[in-house]
């Protein structure tokens, strides 16, 4: 009895307004923010509560303004993260509008590192008199190309002396002796070892207080280093690299007839930016660190090094192989950038560590346009930003990404880290090789799928995002991804349509972990959520965890601490919009709405299903609300109509 009246009394009352943000304001008549409201009044709660501050430590060199700002405003990261999503989507196949969302959001830090002004996102490659004649005499070998052949290669060798000039401005309070530091010991404290499963505890614990001491030593180094003056000159070679591209297509439209050598190479020429390898359109082999290739078509192999300059590959067809003989390249910006486009084909990426759209005080971008592709990558691969930009977008066809660690949509310190793939049936996959071993003997750390993390507590983390557009997608992680993260950062997975199934075992599937946030947005189709616990909308320790999936028949299983769960003073939302829904727990006591009374206030856990005839096994039921022995925690499962109140 008690049940129905509150219930009655709870649709029956006003709606307050809480002037929490404009976007959600202007919004206030919709279902999720109707479902919201009523459910926080259940709890005597308003979503001004639902806020973190920023204080609760000393804030760090490298904590992100954006950041600061969602972890006081926690409920806008799904109206953020679907606005970054689709506007990654909108420039898919645009270097300079790519390069331009990974930077807006983390130059600007909480504590200023440039004079505050409004950062300016407009540069634009323009060819002058004098970049003729620079091109004339010291690239006097191209003057044979013809003439829109000959236009690309200018174009983007003068991008790359742009950007490595940028480069060279960002590192200028750096010694060469603490740049090399950065350089050596970065990737030390990001790289994992099979061999740790192997340690005794005392050896782990010792390695543990050497790397912390190494990552502090590290941080008055990486605080002179100015991302900022790396963006004009990586916009002009990304605007270059645009102009090349438009080149290219003019020239292939002529329909010409070209004579090639030796490998099918129609130009090979070293340069101060490394060598310039034109191939044609049949199969060539490509070996080295170019800084230059362009290959007009043809089933290619390159097997590719890292350089100590900037890059760009373009191959414009053919079903090709890419393979790295050694980390730090494919579309890899490693204190510099790398920017791979292949157009057509399908093709293969075989990487290793810092690979396949990878940025590490650098700008990585791979962008691949057609084809059923497959990636192979270790850890920092496939979309992955650390003090920089890591993007990998691909525009269509049934894909295959394998990563390991850090994969896949990864953001982490200062850095953005985004997948976009756009279209197809894809497979995401990501982990089983190092082992998680300080709490499990058979499961492997992943970190990846839209993931963001920092180095707690003395290094805040960046932008991991994971957008997929379109097709009936597979996502697999083990432990930590899946729209997840892991100290002052923000990771997103959006899956804007299709039947989608993922895959966790623990800390996934929009959960958050440590003061941070964590989003997995699914707007369409029927789709499977699989973990073990502290996943499917969970957050733990001063944190937001959000799984929201706005339409279809979905099924939700899990163990515990899960689909609507605050720990330790988090926040813990799970929001089905609408379909016939099953939902299956096997712990009653901490799930489906739980906010345990750990730690002074407690934490809060909010279930909301907003129509559908649905189904459960645990605390919920069809058309009714609950409440579970816990402090601020509530489930709601109702039929809510745009308007009502």
């Amino acid at each position: 009895m008690r049940k129905l009246v509150i219930f009655a009394v709870l649709f029956l009352a006003l709606s307050r307004s809480s002037g929490f943000s404009q976007e959600f304001t202007n919004a206030s008549d919709s279902l999720k923010d109707k479902a919201l409201n009523d459910a926080l009044r259940c709890i005597k709660m308003t979503r001004m509560d639902l806020t973190f501050r920023n204080d609760y430590l000393d804030i760090d060199p490298f904590r992100l303004q954006k950041i600061d700002q969602l972890m006081r405003n926690p409920l806008e990261i799904s109206f953020f993260s679907e606005e970054m999503g689709s506007s990654l989507g909108k420039d898919r196949v645009s270097p300079p509008g790519l390069l331009e969302k990974g930077f807006r959001y983390i130059v600007s830090r909480s504590r200023k590192t440039h004079s505050g002004k409004e950062f300016e996102f407009k540069e634009e490659f323009r060819l002058q008199s004098e970049d003729r004649l620079f091109i004339k005499k010291n690239l006097k070998k191209i003057d044979k190309l013809p003439d829109k052949l000959r236009e690309a290669v200018s174009y983007i060798y003068l991008g790359l002396l742009k950007a490595d000039s940028s480069w060279h401005e960002a590192f200028k309070e750096l010694s060469p002796k603490e740049l090399d530091s950065l350089k050596n010991y970065f990737p030390f404290i990001i790289l994992e070892d099979e061999k740790d499963e192997f340690k005794s505890v005392e050896e782990l614990d010792k390695q543990q207080k050497y790397e912390e001491a190494l990552t502090k030593g590290l941080i008055p180094l990486a605080e002179k280093f100015k991302l900022e003056k790396a963006y004009p000159g990586n916009a002009l070679l990304c605007s270059a690299v645009q102009k090349a591209e438009e080149s290219l297509q003019e020239y292939l439209s002529s329909s010409p007839k070209i004579k090639t050598g030796k490998n099918d190479i129609l130009l090979s020429l070293e340069t101060s930016q490394g060598g310039i390898l034109i191939g044609g359109f049949g199969s060539s082999v490509y070996k080295g660190s170019p800084g230059i290739i362009i290959d007009l078509g043809g089933d290619d192999q390159y097997n590719l090094t890292s350089s100590n300059h900037s890059t760009v590959t373009l191959d414009l067809g053919g079903n090709d192989t890419y393979k790295a003989e050694g980390n730090y390249t494919l579309g890899s910006g490693f204190f510099e950038t790398g920017i791979l486009i292949d157009k057509s084909g399908d093709d293969t990426y075989i990487g290793r560590n810092f690979s396949l759209g990878s940025g590490l005080f650098g700008v990585g971008i791979l962008i691949d346009e057609e084809g059923n592709d497959r990636y192979f990558g270790d850890t920092f691969v496939e979309g992955a930003g650390g003090f920089g930009v890591g993007i990998l977008s691909d525009v269509s066809g049934a894909d295959q990404y394998n990563g390991a660690l850090y994969a896949q949509g990864f953001g982490f310190v200062s850095g953005f880290g985004a997948l976009v793939d756009s279209s197809g049936n894809d497979s995401y996959y990501a982990g089983g090789k190092y082992k998680d071993i300080l709490r499990y003997k058979d499961h492997y750390i992943s970190l990846s799928q839209g993931f963001a993390y920092g180095i707690r507590p003395i290094m805040s983390g960046g932008f991991g995002f994971l957008s997929d557009f379109s097709g009936n997608d597979l996502y697999v992680t083990d432990i930590f991804g899946q729209g997840s993260s892991y100290w002052w950062g923000l990771g997103s997975l959006l899956d804007f349509s299709g039947n989608d199934k993922y895959i966790s075992y623990q800390y996934a599937q929009g959960t958050a972990t440590h003061m941070t946030l964590g989003l997995l947005l699914d707007k369409a189709g029927d789709d499977d959520y699989i973990s073990h616990g502290v996943s499917q909308g969970c957050g733990h320790d001063l944190a937001c965890g959000i799984l929201e999936d706005q339409a279809g028949n979905d099924n939700y299983l899990s163990f515990d601490l899960s689909q609507g769960a605050g720990s330790a003073n988090g926040i813990g939302i799970l929001i089905d919009y609408s379909g016939d829904d099953s939902y299956l727990v096997t712990l009653k006591s901490n799930t489906q709405g739980y906010g345990n009374p750990r730690r002074d206030y407690g934490s809060i856990g909010l279930f909301l299903d907003l129509s559908g005839r649905d189904k459960y096994l645990g605390n919920g039921e069809d058309s009714t609300w609950w409440t579970t022995p816990s402090m601020w925690g509530a489930g709601i499962d109702g039929e809510f109509k745009a308007g009502s109140k």
